[in-house]
């Protein structure tokens, strides 16, 4: 999902560049809450994980347990069968 976390940086970079119109823009700050709000709960990672699951199973389940959801992060340890 590094992919999401990534675009959402550009457009934060949008954000910070119209915070240059202090205090106007801070208007610039709002499409950006709806741009996470959106990403988290309609658009973005509950569909493609939906379809991920649909279509790789467990394994796409043990992905992720082990991989971060939306900041990229170094993935966890894989567990072992014991």
């Amino acid at each position: 999902m590094g992919n999401y976390f990534f675009e959402w940086c550009v457009w934060i970079g949008y954000a910070a560049a119209g915070l240059a119109y202090w205090p106007v823009g801070l208007i610039a700050l709002a499409p950006q809450a709806i741009i996470l709000a959106s990403i988290f709960g309609v658009t973005g990672i509950p569909p493609t994980e939906k379809q991920a699951l649909r279509s790789k199973g467990e394994a796409y389940a043990e992905y992720q347990r082990r991989v971060s959801r939306f900041v990229p992060m170094p993935p966890k340890r894989a567990r072992t069968s014991a």
